[in-house]
């Protein structure tokens, strides 16, 4: 199996780590980059009896497949039904069938294994686990119930992943709630995209009347109930397929639904506009799933209406369109239903992202970059983190930064401000500011560049009772100050090789930084140290 370079480098960094005493590695990738291929060869690769562990029963064919196109020989542990349907598959594609019941590796799904009682003796023997989409081990669940059966001393475990986060906010690492022992990176999203790995994309935002009204639940995402709820206060069955129609009749799609009723009525929304749609849920039956797919890669069929079945884990490179009709708080789902348009395909230039519950909005681009950890955090209200907020264009309906003054796609103005009394209120815009807030700013500027003697003078005048001391902390001030302004200097100046105006400048370093540019001028000197090391730390 030939792997591409930063496949191969992932490889020789997981083993890395094993060979250093990490017992379990999270390997992080982002989807489409090649996750199942570079376990199917350190599988291929190791000596003892191992284990591939499916998230879904629906994705053990998958996983399989995977393990039968590196030559791996491996027990399959599902139902009869499902054994033959896979070995089935391998002959089909290979030739062969790879399926071996007395092979030392096997596959299966997590829910198979935790439930399986005549294994112990091989359970006692595998040395290497890897569980599919690992972002879902973690203690106390059913994934961490499975990989406990694994106890040989030597038994290692590889965690691949697009997404080390959980809206819940628990950690991935072992001591945070988790079970990594250290964390292994692939190239970024955007890296991928220009390297030709990853299909480019662009993205529209519809105007849609679904709004979630409840806050997220305890999982850190909203439960089915709440967004069947919303979805049924809206028009979102007709938004979807008008703007599918409008926007790319004819070319294969995903709709992300909310539930299983929505789903049902946007694919009969579909087919009363003739498109050709299927729904796809988790009770899909495993012929009739299997053969949508295969109409699905055929093209005859269009559209596949899905309740988060395709989140995780298919690989379904004819995607052309992914339609947002379910919003959600979690950054790993809007992560991975990203993914599934953007794998490369023949005849394929860029995949289309119809978003109509502000998804996008709430978590930023997919290919943003982003600091990945194995700590616990607190559940995520929306995974937008402190990037640069966006507004979507009020003509094209195309998402843009927020500091931009026109709209980059077809250069409609953006909204004024509502009110220009606070550098918050205009987001740093200096023109925009009223002539009063202005004068207040600037006082506070001239007021920290006051000269020492001249502040001397002040202070005694003030009759202050330290006035050598307070001259000795203004200096200290100025010299923060003077520190801080050159580095200003510095980022300003960089935005503007990047073409932006120096009003957009104003604008992004309000975004960036949380500050307007003449607020941080008349920092003191610990406020000023403290914005001078985040202007020049590794996020610069």
């Amino acid at each position: 199996m030939q792997l591409r370079p930063y496949q191969s480098a992932l490889v020789d960094e997981v083993r890395h780590q094993w060979a250093r005493g990490a017992r379990n590695v999270l390997m992080r990738l982002d989807t489409g980059g090649g996750k199942t291929v570079i376990l199917a060869t350190i599988v291929s690769e190791h000596a003892g009896a191992s284990c591939v562990i499916a998230h879904r029963q629906e994705l053990v064919m998958q996983l399989s497949l995977a393990l039968a196109r590196a030559g791996v020989r491996h027990n399959i542990i599902a139902a009869t039904a499902t054994t033959r349907a896979i070995a089935a598959a391998h002959m089909v594609e290979l030739g062969t069938s790879y399926y071996d019941p007395g092979a030392r590796c096997a596959v299966a799904s997590v829910d198979t294994l935790i439930r399986v009682k005549h294994l112990d003796h091989w359970f006692a023997q595998v040395t290497l686990w890897v569980t599919d989409e690992g972002h879902h081990l973690v203690a106390d669940n059913k994934w961490a119930t499975c990989v406990e059966r694994f106890q040989h001393p030597a038994c290692v475990g590889l965690l691949p992943t697009a997404t080390p986060s959980r809206a819940d906010g628990v950690g991935l690492g072992r001591g945070q709630g988790g079970f990594a022992d250290v964390m292994v990176q692939g190239p970024p999203m955007r890296w991928l995209i220009d390297s030709g790995y990853l299909s480019d994309y662009r993205i529209v935002c519809p105007p849609s009347d679904m709004k979630v009204l409840a806050d997220v639940g305890a999982s850190g995402d909203w439960s089915t109930q709440v967004l069947r709820d919303a979805a049924k206060r809206s028009h979102i069955v007709g938004d979807v397929v008008r703007e599918y129609q409008a926007r790319a009749a004819g070319k294969l799609g995903i709709t992300f639904t909310t539930d299983v009723d929505t789903a049902v009525e946007v694919t009969q929304a579909y087919r009363a506009a003739g498109v050709v749609a299927e729904t796809l849920t988790g009770k899909t039956q495993d012929g009739m799933r299997r053969q949508m797919l295969r109409a699905f890669a055929a093209r005859q069929v269009h559209q596949l209406v899905v309740v988060d079945i395709i989140s995780e884990g298919f690989d379904l490179p004819a995607v052309e369109v992914a339609s947002f009709a379910r919003p959600t708080a979690s950054l790993a789902l809007y992560m991975q239903q990203s993914g599934r348009a953007l794998r490369v395909a023949p005849g394929k230039s860029s995949a289309l992202i119809i978003d109509h519950v502000g998804n996008f909005l709430r978590h930023g681009p997919p290919d943003r970059p982003r600091v990945w950890t194995l700590e616990r955090r607190g559940k995520r209200a929306g995974g937008g983190g402190d990037a640069i907020p966006l507004r979507v264009c009020t003509s094209c309906f195309q998402p843009y930064e927020r500091f931009r003054l026109v709209c980059p796609y077809c250069a409609t103005p953006a909204p004024p401000p509502a009110v220009r009394s606070s550098p918050l209120a205009v987001e740093g815009d200096l023109v925009e500011l009223d002539a009063t807030t202005l004068a207040r700013l600037r006082g506070a500027i001239d007021a920290r560049d006051m000269s020492a003697e001249d502040y001397r003078i002040q202070q005694v005048q003030r009759g202050s009772p330290a006035v050598l001391a307070n001259v000795k902390t203004h200096v200290a001030h100025q010299e923060a100050q003077t520190v801080l302004r050159g580095h200003m200097v510095t980022w300003c100046a960089a935005r503007l090789r990047e073409g932006l105006t120096d009003r957009e400048v104003h604008r992004l370093f309000w975004l960036t930084w949380g500050i307007d540019i003449l607020s941080a001028r008349a920092l003191d000197r610990r406020d000023a140290e403290a914005l001078t090391a985040r202007l020049t730390g590794p996020s610069t």
